[in-house]
C-alpha cells in the first residue's frame, strides 16, 4: 500500500477523516468542489460526545475561541411562552466535556483545514471535482477535473465526503438513497435579534403546530439561526417578504434584522451501502436528516472518526479490510436505528403537535424531565449512543 487517501468534499465530515488520517502518518488529498469557504446557513451546534475527539484533533481550543459553550437549552411553548430549561450539569460528572459547542459548521471546516495544511503530508485541491474512480489491485485511480484540467490521483482508498448531492454516491457507484422526503420546505435564517435581553437560553426549541421555530444564537453579537417550515408550493423569491409575516408570529416583539436566509427540503434518507470495494462514504454522502435536534451533523462527525480509526489500523496495524465492513455496518445501524427516528420524533413534536392530549403530554413530558436529574441525564446521552465503538 502506498499509505494515500484521497478525500473527495471539503466540509466537516471530509476535513476531519483526513485530519485525523494524515496526523496518523498517511497520505492525504482532499478534493474540493468550491474555492471558498461555504458560509451559508448550517448546522452549528456540536453535541457533547464529539468534543473529545476535535480535541485529540488539536481542534477544540480554536472552535471554542472562535465560538462559544452552552450548558443546556430550553424548550418553549409558543402559545402559553411558558419556558422549559434543560440544563447539562447532569453530566459533570460523566463527561469531561459538559457542555455544547455553537459554531458555524463553515468555521469548523475552515479550522480543520488550516490545521490540515499544515502537514507535509496533506494537501487540499480547491475548485476541483471528482468526476470518475476505478478500482484496481491495491487501489484506486481517481480522475479528478480542476483548474488545470482533468488529471489523475492514485490511492489506496476514495472517501466520499460530498455531501447530500453526492456525485461518487450517485454516478460513480450507482447506489440508491432509500428514504423520504418531508412535506415542508424548511426555512434556515440568520437574524440579528436580541433575544438574550428576554433570558432566550441560547438554544430554544419552540413547540408549536403552526409557529415552531428553532432559535440558537451563533455569535457574540446577537446573531441568531431562526428557523421555521412553510408550504413548499409557495414562490422562493417571495420567501424575504413572508419571512417577516413568520416573524410577526414566531418572535418576540422586538427590532430584528434579516442578514441571510436558505430554504431547503428535509430528508430522511441513507445509501444502500457506505462501501463499495476501497470506496467509502461519510457524512451526507452515505444519510441524511431533518436537522431538528444536531443530529445530522453529529452523526457526519462520528462518521469521520470511525472511519479514520478504521483506516488507521488497516493502513498502519496491519488490521483485515473486514474493519471496514464493520464500519459501513454499524454506522448505518447507528444512522437507521437511532439517528433518523429519534431526528424525526423531534422534528413532529416541534412542528406537528397539534393542540390536544398528545401535545399535553409532551409538554408534560418536557416538564418531568427538567426536574428529574436522572432522566436528564439519559435525554442528554442519547448522542453518546451514536458513537461506533470498535
Amino acid at each position: 500500500m502506498t499509505q494515500h487517501v484521497i478525500i473527495a468534499g471539503g466540509g466537516p465530515a471530509g476535513l476531519l477523516t483526513a485530519l485525523g488520517l494524515a496526523q496518523a502518518g498517511t497520505r492525504v488529498t482532499v478534493v474540493e468542489a468550491l474555492d471558498k469557504l461555504n458560509d451559508s446557513p448550517r448546522a452549528l451546534v456540536y453535541h457533547h460526545p464529539v468534543l473529545p475527539y476535535l480535541e485529540r484533533l488539536g481542534l477544540l481550543e480554536d472552535c471554542v475561541k472562535a465560538g462559544f459553550t452552552r450548558q443546556g437549552f430550553a424548550w418553549r411553548i409558543h402559545s402559553s411562552e411558558e419556558m422549559i430549561y434543560w440544563s447539562m450539569d447532569c453530566l459533570d460528572d460523566s463527561t469531561p466535556h459538559p457542555y455544547a459547542l455553537h459554531l458555524h459548521q463553515g468555521l469548523l471546516s475552515d479550522i480543520a483545514a488550516k490545521h490540515l495544511e499544515r502537514l507535509p503530508n496533506a494537501h487540499i485541491e480547491r475548485s476541483t471535482r471528482c468526476v470518475g474512480c476505478v478500482e484496481h489491485s491495491g487501489g484506486v485511480t481517481v480522475e479528478v477535473d480542476g483548474p488545470n484540467g482533468k488529471g489523475a490521483i492514485e490511492g489506496d482508498y476514495l472517501v466520499a465526503a460530498d455531501g447530500a448531492a453526492s456525485s461518487i454516491r450517485k454516478d460513480i457507484l450507482g447506489l440508491n438513497f432509500f428514504g423520504i422526503t418531508w412535506p415542508m420546505r424548511y426555512i434556515a435564517t440568520n437574524t440579528r435579534i436580541d433575544l438574550s435581553s428576554l433570558n432566550f437560553p441560547d438554544t430554544t426549541m419552540q413547540l408549536d403546530d403552526k409557529h415552531g421555530a428553532v432559535l440558537c444564537r451563533i455569535d457574540e453579537s446577537q446573531l441568531w439561526r431562526v428557523t421555521f417550515m412553510e408550504d413548499p408550493d409557495l414562490p422562493e423569491e417571495e420567501i424575504p417578504e413572508r419571512i417577516a409575516a413568520m416573524f410577526v408570529n414566531h418572535l418576540p416583539d422586538i427590532p430584528y434584522e434579516l442578514d441571510d436566509y436558505a430554504p431547503y427540503r428535509m430528508h430522511q434518507r441513507v445509501a444502500d451501502r457506505m462501501r463499495v470495494g476501497r470506496v467509502l462514504l461519510v457524512g451526507d454522502s452515505a444519510h441524511v436528516t431533518n436537522p431538528t435536534g444536531g443530529l445530522g451533523l453529529t452523526g457526519g462527525m462520528f462518521d469521520a472518526f470511525a472511519l479514520t480509526e478504521a483506516l488507521n489500523r488497516v493502513l498502519h496495524d496491519g488490521a483485515d479490510e473486514n474493519l471496514l465492513e464493520y464500519y459501513e455496518t454499524d454506522r448505518r445501524r447507528i444512522f437507521t436505528e437511532l439517528v433518523s427516528p429519534r431526528a424525526s420524533d423531534n422534528l413532529r413534536r416541534l412542528y406537528y403537535s397539534q393542540p390536544g392530549q398528545q401535545k399535553d403530554d409532551c409538554i408534560e413530558w418536557f416538564r418531568k424531565v427538567s426536574k428529574d436529574k436522572d432522566l436528564m441525564r439519559q435525554e442528554f446521552q442519547f448522542t453518546e449512543k451514536m458513537e461506533t465503538k470498535f
